[in-house]
């Protein structure tokens, strides 16, 4: 039998890189999602409370490897940051703590759904249906 090396191919696990951006109202989910990005590997994680902070840190050059972006923000709704992060390709994750956003969300650029509240285990498996993460889930 042979051994387990944890740096052979096969037994690496796939994990995040670089910046994430999560552009969220209520701060103790936002720091949740930053704390479960962070584990998995994602290095700096950009926390946004306001459409208008996620637009400044997009304006000032932010090019995220993967968004987190909550649907309603509580007057507004975070589509203008999408349609940012859309035109530079970055992948998008969407949040909501509602069921029927169907009609909500036609407007906004593709990108997987994750409905609140969720774990670690349902964002490392929404980032692998995108391709940018391996769960050992």
């Amino acid at each position: 039998m042979g051994r387990c090396d944890p740096n052979t191919p096969s037994a690496q696990v796939a994990r995040l890189e670089g910046t994430a951006l999560v552009l969220e109202d209520a701060l103790i989910v936002a720091y949740d999602a930053a704390a479960m990005l962070s584990e998995m590997g994602i290095s700096k994680v950009e926390i946004c409370g306001t459409l208008a902070e996620s637009l400044a840190l997009l304006d000032g050059g932010l090019i995220p490897s993967v968004a987190l972006l909550d649907i309603d923000l509580g007057g507004e709704t975070s589509l203008e940051a999408a349609l940012v992060l859309s035109k530079l390709q970055v992948p998008i994750i969407y949040s909501t703590g509602y069921d029927a956003v169907e009609g909500a969300i036609a407007d906004f650029p593709s990108g997987i759904m994750l409905n609140k509240p969720y774990t670690a285990e349902d964002m490392s498996r929404a980032l692998a249906r995108m391709g940018l993460f391996e769960s050992a889930l």
